[in-house]
Formats: C-alpha cells, structure tokens, sequence
C-alpha cells in the first residue's frame, strides 16, 4: 500500500508539473504576443505622427517656408539671410523653415503633453538642433541603411517612447542646405518622435495581471482537478486491495479467517508462545452429520448451516482468539492464555451454544450438534502441526463416543499416534 500510494503521489507530481509547465508556457507566449503587439502598436502611432510632420514640413519646404506676422514674442531666426519682410501696408512679417516650424510644433504638442518632435541632422543650421546620444546613433545607423530606429525610456517624470526616422535630401531642402555640401539622395538628418508610453504600460500591466489570474485559475482548477482524479484512484486501489486482502485472509462462504489466514496467525502465535512463554491451544469442530443435511435439504441449506455456526461461534470470542474454517464443515479455533480448564469450558460453551441456536435459526426440524477435539501446545511441540494433529485426534475421539461433546488431549502420546509430522 504505502509504495503504491507513493507511485500515484509521484504520478500526480509529475502531471501536475506537466500542466504547470505548459500553462506557463502559454502565460509566457500570451504574455509576450500581447507585449509585441503593444510595441508594435506604439511604433505604428510613432510613424504616423513622423508621417505627419514629414508631409506638413515638405509642404512648408516645397513653398519656401511660412512667414507669419511678427508680433510680441515672435523672435526672427537668426541662422536664416533677411528673415524679414515688410508688406505695403506695413506689417513686418518674418520667414519660419521647415525646421523651426517642426520645433514649434512640438513645443505646442509638448506643452499639451500629447508628444514632440526633433528635426537634427550631424550638421544643422541651428545649434539647438543638435542631436543627443540616441539620435546621433540613429543618424549612423541610417547612413549604414537602417530605415528606423526606436528606443523605450524609463525615466524620473515617466516613460516615453522614442522613435527617429531619416529625412531624405529632396530639391526644395538645397534652397537652405547646398552650402553645407548635400545632394538630392543623401541623408539629410532625420526626425525624432517623443510621447509618454505610461498609459500603455499600465494597460500591459493589467494585461499581465489578468492573465496571470486566469493563469493561476485555471492551473489551481487542473490541478484540483488532478487531485480528486488521484483521491479517486488512491480510494479505489484502497477498496481493491481491501478486497484482494480479503480475498486472501476471509472465507468467502462463512465471512470468518480462511485456512491460510489461521494457520498463520496460529504460527505467528505458536512462535510467540515459544520466545515468551504461556499458554496457547486450539479447538477442532466439526458439524455432526452434516452430510444428512446436505442430503436432505441441499447444498444452499448447508451453506446456510456454516455460516450460521461461523456466526455463533465467532460472536462469542474474544477480539484476540482467532476463528476460521479449516475445511468443509471444520473450523478451527486458536486460544491464548487458555489453561486446560478454560480450554474446557470454551469448548463447553460454544457446543451449547450451537446446539441451542443453530437449527432454529436454519429453520430445520431436528438440532444441529457439533464435535469440538482440543489440544494445549506442549514443550515437546515442533510446530503447529503438533498441536493440530492431537486436537484432530480429540475430535475423532468425540465422534467415537458419540458426537455433541467436547475431548481434550492435554500430553503427549506415546507410540506412532504421537509421531511429530513437522
């Protein structure tokens, strides 16, 4: 029982490990299809705002720039020649590029906090479009081919996304920058796109959380699941190999010991009586005449006998003597601690009893007797074989004298009767 029990724990460990592990797996892959297509939903926002202000500055570019009118707080770019001009009616107006209008832009973006943009370039115009360490190693990377660069930050006032794309020298980029050496074609610099990604963290955040939790809950229903499959199992070996060991140890007929279970128990008890000393017997019975009634009335009447007698019998034993049918119609009693005396009067008391009970409760017309031979372990015996074979003497010697009785062999017997048969 116990290795069995620990072979079906290590097989509910090892299925349980099987699940565990693939549900993690899939937590793992779900988990990270949902980060990617995150990301990638951020870098499909990041192109379009980049598209954006790419077509919003060509069109500035394509048209020269925009002039807008000079008023309180409207400063004139100083890297442009004669940003200003004055219109017949007076009105100072002054030249925003492409590039300062990209940088307002983002500033009114920013100041919005909705995202902000960067035009630089390894040479700008303006030293405030100097490119920091991630688009200066964007800018490198397009001039060896990359098409795009992107970067996650965490930072003290939250995490942002920063994307950077190249910007391609066209014909109306030469009207400012044929001094600085471009051609149509090159890398002009490129754009970088900025905005807060904390929103989208947190839903990946609670994605993971509510995936985790259905995780843990469908891992915790398997594996409850697993377990009552595994009680199940554990109760129903438990009820075989009851049945097994009760097939093994009862007598199928009467429910008492079978022959086996007895004579073992009677070894046991005979070795014990051997180291420890102490009295031990045993008591052979028979039913008298038992085939009559199985000629008379049938064999399911005589079924019926033998259970009936086992039941008597057994019902008036102590929770330590051992009982059992020996064979047929015999069973065999093992009694510890008996002296002559009260091997005697169990003997006595269990034929009255039968010869009281028994035919009334198998409803038959005449009594039902029984012969009891009982013999107490002596010094000079081998084994219990000793022991059985005087107690069987003793019932054959009842039966002689008339059967209904009980006789004891209390010592040896000289001569071939007493041969030891161990």
């Amino acid at each position: 029982m116990p290795g069995k029990e620990r072979i079906l724990k290590r097989y509910l460990l090892l299925i349980s490990a099987v699940f565990s592990l693939c549900i993690a797996g899939i937590f793992l892959a779900t988990a990270t299809r949902n980060a990617n297509l995150m990301q990638e939903q951020l870098l499909t926002s990041a192109r379009s705002h980049f598209t954006a202000i790419v077509v919003t500055r060509n069109w500035s570019a394509q048209h020269g720039g925009v002039y807008v009118i000079k008023r309180p707080g409207v400063a004139s770019t100083p890297y442009l020649n004669d940003p200003d001009v004055v219109t017949t009616e007076g009105l100072v107006l002054t030249l925003k590029n492409p590039a300062l209008m990209t940088r307002e832009i983002s500033d009114i973006a920013g100041e919005n906090d909705l995202f902000s943009f960067h035009i630089t370039s390894m040479k700008p115009l303006n030293p405030n479009n100097a490119p920091d360490l991630f688009e200066t190693q964007a800018l490198q990377s397009f001039e060896q081919g990359q098409e795009e660069s992107f970067l996650m930050e965490d930072k003290a006032e939250g995490a942002r996304l920063r994307y950077m794309a190249p910007l391609m020298v066209e014909q109306s980029c030469l009207a400012c920058h044929a001094k600085q050496g471009y051609a149509v074609g090159q890398v002009r610099g490129g754009i970088s796109v900025s905005f807060s990604i904390d929103e989208m963290n947190r839903a990946i955040r609670q994605s993971y959380q509510v995936i985790l939790a259905l995780t843990l809950v469908t891992l915790g229903l398997l594996l409850f699941s697993l377990w009552l499959v595994f009680r199940r199992m554990q109760q129903r070996l438990d009820v075989a190999q009851a049945q097994l060991r009760e097939m093994a140890t009862v007598d199928a007929l009467t429910g008492v010991a079978n022959r086996g279970s007895i004579m073992e128990r009677f070894s046991e008890d005979f070795a014990k009586q051997r180291r420890l000393g102490g009295a031990l017997g045993c008591l052979m019975i028979d039913v008298d005449f038992f085939k009559s009634v199985n000629d008379s009335f049938g064999h399911q009447k005589g079924d019926e006998v033998l259970k009936e007698l086992a039941s008597i019998i057994s019902g008036s034993l102590r929770p330590y003597d051992t009982f059992g049918r020996y064979g047929g119609e015999e069973f065999l009693m093992v009694l510890e601690g008996e002296s002559a005396d009260r091997l005697a009067a169990v003997a006595e008391r269990s034929r009255a009893l039968v010869e009281e009970q028994l035919s009334a409760q198998c409803d038959l017309p005449k009594p039902l007797t029984i012969s009891l031979g009982g013999a107490l372990v002596l010094a000079s015996d081998k084994c219990i074989d000793d022991v059985i074979q005087r107690a069987d003497r003793a019932l054959y010697r009842a039966k002689e004298q008339g059967r209904n009785r009980a006789v004891l062999i209390l010592e040896e017997e000289p001569g071939p009767a007493g041969a030891s048969p161990c």
